[in-house]
């Protein structure tokens, strides 16, 4: 796999954009092969709401997140041109190998095997980074609606390895590092709202992103 893309629920506050990204993303699938993971949208927000007011158990909540994840993928591949929703990691590969982008819907994977604590410090951040692991991909791309990770004097920082990210607030779930520990991929996070910054990222060429160093 040369890349799992992970679109962020932020951006589906910007619907033009978004159907933008998405038609960007899915004109790519002659040239790369690509996995899509979702986000949560408004649709974690809805679970985050609910888990406050009636104040169930950790455990609900993540599995509540995660089906908010499946949703938000779902409207996705609707949008995405040579797209297809998927389950598995083994119906990703399949959908792959024929030329369309696998959007996966993480929720019966997660059913299966869910190596995550059960904590709203673990979000899509997180489990795009173990699906790029089980994929064995070499590229991890988060796309969010910013450039990539600031420091306090709110300066794009071109680099950051998973110390800095365990001591800092960023755009990243708090997770998120030790997920990323397994990964062999290289690692960057993107401004979904530039398309054609993770066309930069997948051929190579320098662009506005931060790079997360694994090693």
């Amino acid at each position: 796999m040369d890349a799992v893309l992970k679109i962020g629920g932020s951006l589906y506050s910007e619907p033009t954009a978004l159907k933008k990204l998405c038609f960007e993303i899915g004109n790519m699938s002659s040239k790369y092969k690509l996995t899509i993971v979702p986000g949560g949208a408004v649709f974690a927000d809805d679970v985050r709401l609910c888990y406050k007011v009636f104040q169930f158990s950790e455990e609900t909540a993540h599995r509540m997140a995660i089906l908010a994840m499946s949703q938000y993928g779902l409207l996705i591949s609707d949008m995405m041109p040579n797209s297809k929703p998927v389950y598995t990691i083994r119906e990703c590969l399949e959908v792959s190998s024929k030329g369309f982008i696998p959007i996966l819907l993480p929720h019966r994977i997660l059913e299966e095997e869910d190596p995550f604590p059960r904590s709203w410090d673990v979000t899509s951040d997180s489990i795009s980074a173990y699906i790029a692991y089980l994929l064995n991909a070499k590229c991890l791309i988060l796309i969010k609606d910013v450039d990539g990770v600031y420091d306090e004097r709110n300066r794009l920082l071109k680099t950051v390895d998973l110390n800095w990210l365990r001591q800092h607030n960023s755009c990243l779930d708090r997770f998120f590092p030790e997920v990323a520990l397994k990964l062999k991929a290289r690692c960057f996070i993107v401004n979904g709202l530039h398309p054609k910054r993770i066309a930069s990222i997948l051929s190579g060429c320098p662009t506005v992103s931060t790079e997360i160093l694994i090693k």
